[in-house]
């Protein structure tokens, strides 16, 4: 028995690659959802990171939306949902309006806070039709 138990314990030892044990704690930690995060559930906490540093560029007066940014907006279209029925044509049309105003935000940065706050305010639009429990956290993003 204590063979076997040190076999195990030497079969275990950091031979493997470290890459794969952050690679495991980085998942483990990552989900949020104990059944799993869809693909559009990622997408939109990726948003919501890259939106709230678009935010500080906007209050630094440092840039705008980027092209990366606006490119996410269209991955949404076929991001897998958690639920398939979310994915109906007023889903669309709603994420069509946010590419629209990030690209208008993109293409006239005069009143970069407004666009940025109306930016924001389509994806509240989306929220409160589909999935409100973000909102709270996505209000944070306007700029007063």
């Amino acid at each position: 028995m204590g063979c076997c138990l040190a076999s195990f314990f030497f079969a275990c030892d950091s031979q493997e690659p470290k890459v794969e044990e952050e690679d495991c704690a980085v998942e483990k930690t990552a989900v949020i959802n104990p059944n799993g995060d869809s693909e559009l559930a990622l997408l939109m906490r990726q948003m919501y990171l890259d939106a709230d540093s678009i935010k500080q560029l906007i209050v630094n007066d440092e840039g705008t939306v980027s092209d990366e940014f606006i490119n996410e907006l269209e991955q949404v279209h076929n991001a897998i949902p958690t639920d398939p029925n979310v994915k109906t044509p007023q889903f669309n049309a709603f994420n069509e309006l946010l590419i629209n105003q990030a690209k208008a935000l993109q293409e006239n940065p005069e009143d970069k806070i407004e666009g940025f706050n109306q930016l924001v305010n389509r994806c509240l639009d989306c929220h409160q039709s589909f999935c409100p429990g973000p909102m709270v956290k996505i209000k944070k993003l306007i700029i007063h």
